[in-house]
């Protein structure tokens, strides 16, 4: 289970956060941006978050335009600082802003990155990425430093929570299109028994047959011998 951020407040403005976002498209902006925020007093530093989930394509959400648009960018070149804190839980600092992710030196000559990984579950990865000034006083890096890892530990517990949530939603939206072919499949098995006076099994295996001699899907099958009978498809019924 996810360790709950210490801070009290940070935990109620995460979890309006997760209300407030009904998909993590819409959730990894504005958690980046509530990021940038929570750095802000320690100078200009923008943020991004990338998530990339089992199976599926990364999706980023920036705290501007700028580092979103050079985010996705790195990405598509499999950059190795975002593939270390993805695949390898490692951490990137780099005093320099690297030239590949300068995009007009929007951050200015004195940015640098620190890229570091964000725990977000067991069916997904998730990276932190900062750029801004670097402080030159030690004491001002090591301050900095614990910020960074503390508003990332807040954003990993909020995106392991998303991503459950996400994961949960897809899983119950997959059971109802599953039920929903189901009750097709049913209703022509039924057509069948009632037109050529056979058993239930006899019914499907002749539905399985013309399935596989026309290689369509069975669903796609059974739709159409229904629909020979009432245009309208039968539904399944759930009860909210």
């Amino acid at each position: 289970m996810a360790a709950r951020p210490q801070n009290d407040d940070a935990t109620h403005d995460l979890m309006h956060l997760l209300l407030a976002c009904s998909s993590l498209t819409a959730f990894l902006p504005a958690l980046a941006e509530r990021t940038h925020r929570r750095l802000a007093a320690l100078g200009a530093h923008d943020c991004a978050l990338i998530l990339r989930r089992r199976n599926r394509p990364a999706i980023t959400g920036a705290s501007s335009e700028a580092l979103a648009a050079v985010v996705e960018e790195r990405l598509s070149d499999d950059d190795q600082r975002l593939a270390a804190a993805l695949e390898r839980s490692q951490l990137t600092i780099e005093p320099r802003l690297p030239a590949s992710w300068t995009s007009g030196m929007a951050w200015g000559v004195d940015a640098g990155l620190l890229v570091l990984p964000a725990p977000a579950g067991s069916s997904a990865a998730a990276a932190l990425a900062v750029v801004g000034t670097d402080p030159v006083d030690d004491d001002a890096r090591r301050t900095l430093l614990a910020a960074v890892g503390r508003v990332r530990n807040q954003a990993s517990w909020a995106l392991q929570l998303a991503v459950r949530l996400s994961d949960w939603n897809e899983l119950a939206e997959h059971r109802a299109q599953a039920m929903q072919n189901r009750t097709v499949i049913d209703v022509a098995i039924g057509v069948i028994m009632a037109q050529s006076r056979c058993s239930a099994a006899e019914a499907f295996d002749v539905l399985r047959r013309a399935s596989n001699n026309r290689n369509v899907k069975l669903h796609t099958v059974a739709a159409e011998l229904v629909q020979r009978i009432h245009p309208a498809l039968p539904e399944t019924a759930f009860s909210e």
